[in-house]
């Protein structure tokens, strides 16, 4: 695909007109991304740059939402906006969303890239180990989930959803692989428990049809109520230590029940995909494992398969 305009746009009067004609040449814009290779990181990386630098045109953005639109309906999707907005009050997303930008913002500007490599091979090198040490926690939790120890289950479970919530500017650092960000503060990463709890749910909570039909839209709700209001790191914490209750020692086994769980251990799992499969082929990739383990222990088929969509007939 050529673009005669296009070969430097240096200014926005360049970039509108390369926009313009390039939009003339696309049978939808969703075709950029059918010239991605499976697990061609770099070039999935460059057409996002590509997307956000387009997206700045108006004309690009309303093709693109028109795109979408036209594609859900052929896909046989209804969005339903009445209900979705109904959904997202009930989650005070709008707040909750505000801050979560907020903080990714601020992230960006005061701790330095959590990628130091020289180019984008080293890069995507440090990209995939600190994805996949998540990963390996949330194995763990799993395993600790499986043996009926409970309370280590629960306890690593919140540390992958911490680690979410540490690496929600991940992918930003990935895209600017080629953009030093000199440190601007002493402090290197994010060292709050209870805002780690809160960013790492709410990074993949607050619109997520698939976790809200999973879990449950009641507990989902609960769950960013629990990470906001210091709930959750008191549940980390009693996986861990010996307290006194009632006048009685108590243990984590006592503390943390199957279900409770449960719940942690698919909801760090259903995040970790939904945050962190940044790629396509990746999400594919862990929601594939999350689907395995939450049929395992036995949760029903209805609530977890992934959703076919049919199309609709010409």
């Amino acid at each position: 695909m050529s673009v005669s305009s296009a070969a430097s746009p240096h200014t926005l009067e360049d970039l509108e007109a390369y926009t313009r004609e390039l939009l003339t040449k696309l049978p939808s814009t969703s075709a950029l991304l059918n010239n991605i290779r499976d697990r061609d990181h770099k070039s999935y990386i460059e057409l996002h740059r590509a997307v956000m630098i387009l997206s700045r045109v108006p004309e690009f953005a309303e093709r693109m939402s028109s795109d979408l639109q036209d594609e859900a309906f052929k896909a046989g999707i209804k969005v339903d906006y009445k209900r979705i907005r109904n959904d997202l009050e009930k989650k005070d997303s709008f707040r909750r969303f505000k801050k979560f930008a907020d903080h990714v913002s601020q992230s960006v500007n005061k701790f330095p890239s959590l990628l130091s490599g020289t180019d984008f091979d080293k890069c995507l090198m440090q990209y995939n180990e600190i994805i996949a040490h998540v990963e390996n926690n949330w194995y763990s939790a799993c395993n600790m989930y499986n043996q009926k120890n409970y309370h280590l289950a629960s306890f690593i479970a919140i540390l992958v959803i911490e680690e979410i919530g540490k690496l929600a500017r991940i992918f930003f650092d990935l895209l600017s692989y080629d953009v030093p960000r000199p440190a601007r503060g002493r402090q290197p990463v994010e060292r709050n428990h209870r805002l780690k709890h809160v960013i790492g749910v709410v990074s993949g909570a607050l619109v997520n049809a698939r976790l809200d039909r999973v879990l449950g839209k009641n507990v989902v709700r609960k769950v960013l109520n629990k990470a906001e209001s210091g709930e959750l790191e008191k549940i980390r914490q009693d996986c861990l230590y010996i307290d006194v209750r009632g006048g009685r020692t108590v243990t984590p086994r006592d503390l943390v029940v199957p279900e409770d769980a449960r719940v942690l251990v698919v909801l760090a799992g259903e995040l970790m995909a939904d945050s962190l499969g940044h790629f396509p082929w990746e999400y594919t990739r862990m929601l594939d494992a999350v689907i395995a383990f939450e049929r395992a222990i036995g949760m029903p088929d209805r609530k977890i398969a992934q959703r076919v969509l049919r199309p609709i007939p010409a």
